[in-house]
């Protein structure tokens, strides 16, 4: 019933924001977008970790990402393991199944790209992600944003940086991941050097953390996750 009513919602929403344009099919599009996420089996990267947060010192790891079709991913750096796990687990594919329910919000200039914003109800009633919003670059039909809400995990954003010149795969060279943060309940799972900053006065908890992620060296297709997730070649 409740996946229901965010469906009439949206669609309510969708119906008032259009009232001077087509509301447009993205099915289409989305299948594009299923279609070239689809050809990426696996990965391994290197990468390198920035964790800011207002009240902590966390010194920038190195480590390595690995993804499994369709939607497995792990991080391994040393001296932590990292949270929130809903942001650092997405991936495209998670809203791109055949039951999910997409909506055309607008077209609009992200960071200079010529995007389609789209909402998404995922299929899966049980999804922890409850609602959704793409930026979608129709052009290279890659995901460029993403801002989602979560059942227990509250709402992250994600914002994806690609090379200027699309390449066979079209894999992004950052991911910056906003997302809730109380200072009681801090979502990262910390061992190693770290320190809490000295609290300047006056200054109030902004209730975000950002981690951002640099991606070097993708090996992709060659089976490098298979052995990580604990699968044959």
């Amino acid at each position: 019933m409740k996946r229901r009513i965010l469906v009439l919602l949206l669609s309510i929403f969708s119906s008032c924001t259009l009232l001077n344009a087509q509301n447009r099919d993205v099915n289409p599009l989305m299948e594009d977008v299923r279609a070239r996420f689809n050809q990426v089996k696996d990965y391994e990267a290197s990468a390198r970790i920035k964790i800011d947060v207002d009240f902590l010192k966390i010194p920038v790891k190195q480590g390595k990402i690995w993804f499994l079709h369709p939607d497995k991913v792990k991080v391994k750096a040393p001296g932590f393991s990292l949270l929130p796990k809903r942001g650092m687990n997405f991936s495209p594919g998670q809203l791109m199944d055949a039951g999910h329910t997409a909506i055309f919000v607008r077209d609009e200039i992200l960071a200079g790209n010529a995007v389609s914003v789209v909402k998404i109800v995922p299929g899966n009633a049980q999804s922890e992600i409850l609602i959704a919003t793409l930026w979608i670059d129709s052009k290279r039909k890659v995901v460029r944003k993403v801002e989602a809400t979560t059942r227990n995990e509250g709402t992250f954003v994600m914002d994806f940086t690609f090379k200027p010149i699309a390449e066979a795969y079209d894999m992004p060279t950052q991911a910056r991941i906003t997302f809730d943060i109380r200072k009681n309940e801090l979502p990262l799972g910390l061992t190693g050097d770290f320190e809490r900053a000295p609290e300047e006065k006056g200054k109030k908890n902004s209730g975000k953390g950002i981690v951002t992620i640099d991606y070097m060296d993708y090996k992709i297709n060659q089976g490098m996750a298979a052995a990580v997730f604990g699968k044959g070649r």
